[in-house]
């Protein structure tokens, strides 16, 4: 007997509305603890409203191919869960309906989902990832890090501090003081009339120019009675931001790369026999661990079905809270073997190509064992 359309959609519809639900819950967390995280290293170099906002758009775009796939698995879980729970499984198959005809629709829709997850890794990810790097840039350009009226930290140790009475449009500075504390044995404070910032993308570094100022040059104990004072017409404080918006700005990273990028990095690498020069990093296996993450990857929802379908079957009561407790089982699995096979791929145990589709492998030799017994329990 062929399932029906109706039952088909009947199905598909209890999928996705807890896939939906899950997706309201898992991307509210996973997305609210990496803006917390990123709004904590970006209040070093001065966020905006505005920028929050952005910040959320590009945190969304980094991890829906994260979060879909397990909502996913999430609404499969306790869609069947419910219906197997609710007897309505018994009665689909007293209508003639079998495992293979149920699994048939689900499956369908997981190839939809990988394929969007995919399109996610290889597209959004990596933009996202270069916009949000972009925004650092551009906070960090205007001069953000620079609140009048306070001591402002430019690093992270706190050994450098900068006073400003008032900042123009164009980061015209008014009335600067700057106290540079990184050599205990010879800390200087410079006092100037008015200055100017400026960011430098190149090296992530920025340049206070200074005017009509001195030099105050200080012992290194409070006791030390020595002291010098030069005075300037112009003089230019540089120092670094990579500590706060990341080392070789200017230069992406592989999470940043779309996968043309990765396959040209490596075609060169292999004519070259080294790293091109162009790139930041100069280890030719995080290339293609990044490569075979975003290939890998989307695999995901669809072994996530053909687990799913038969583990919800196994419950009769509890469905609801058995889903959520089997989904977060599943998924701390499935990204400890994935983040297991970077390592292994990192340290050169074993090739990109076979330790980042470990999770796969295992999913699917799981999958394939569900379905035989389930499949076995219906003759």
């Amino acid at each position: 007997m062929r399932m029906s359309r109706t039952l088909s959609w009947y199905v598909l519809r209890e999928v996705l509305q807890y896939a939906g639900i899950g997706l309201l819950a898992v991307g509210s967390v996973m997305i609210s603890q990496r803006i917390l995280r990123e709004l904590e290293d970006l209040a070093g170099i001065g966020v905006g409203f505005a920028d929050t906002l952005q910040l959320m758009v590009y945190v969304l775009g980094m991890l829906a191919a994260y979060a879909i796939p397990v909502a996913f698995l999430f609404g499969i879980l306790v869609a069947v869960g419910r219906l197997s729970s609710d007897s309505e499984i018994t009665a689909m198959r007293a209508l003639g309906v079998s495992l293979g005809q149920l699994v048939v629709p689900v499956v369908a829709v997981s190839v939809v989902v990988s394929l969007c997850t995919g399109v996610l890794l290889s597209v959004a990810e990596p933009k996202a990832r270069r916009d949000l790097r972009g925004l650092l840039g551009e906070i960090a350009s205007r001069g953000g890090i620079i609140e009048p009226g306070a001591f402002n930290e430019l690093d992270t140790t706190g050994s450098r501090l900068l006073f400003v009475d008032g900042r123009d449009e164009g980061n015209e500075l008014r009335g600067v003081l700057i106290s540079d504390r990184t050599d205990p044995a010879k800390p200087f404070t410079v006092v100037a009339n008015r200055g100017r910032f400026d960011f430098e993308k190149q090296d992530a570094s920025a340049h206070i120019r200074l005017f009509d100022g001195d030099i105050h040059f200080e012992g290194e104990e409070l006791s030390d009675d020595r002291y010098q004072r030069i005075s300037f017409r112009e003089f230019e404080y540089a120092f670094d931001l990579s500590g706060l918006v990341g080392a070789s700005f200017h230069r992406i990273r592989p999470r940043e790369m779309t996968n043309d990028q990765i396959r040209d990095v490596l075609a060169r690498w292999d004519v070259l026999g080294e790293a091109p020069d162009d790139v930041r990093v100069k280890y030719r296996d995080r290339y293609e661990i990044q490569l075979h993450r975003r290939l890998a990857l989307p695999v995901a929802p669809l072994l996530f079905a053909l687990v799913g379908i038969p583990l919800g079957l196994q419950r009769s009561r509890g469905a609801r809270s058995w889903g959520v407790l089997l989904c977060v089982a599943l998924v701390f699995v499935y990204y400890t073997l994935l983040s297991a096979g970077e390592y292994l791929a990192e340290e050169a145990v074993m090739p990109a190509a076979v330790s980042l589709w470990l999770p796969n492998l295992v999913f699917g030799a799981v999958a394939a064992f569900l379905l035989y017994r389930s499949r076995r329990a219906e003759i």
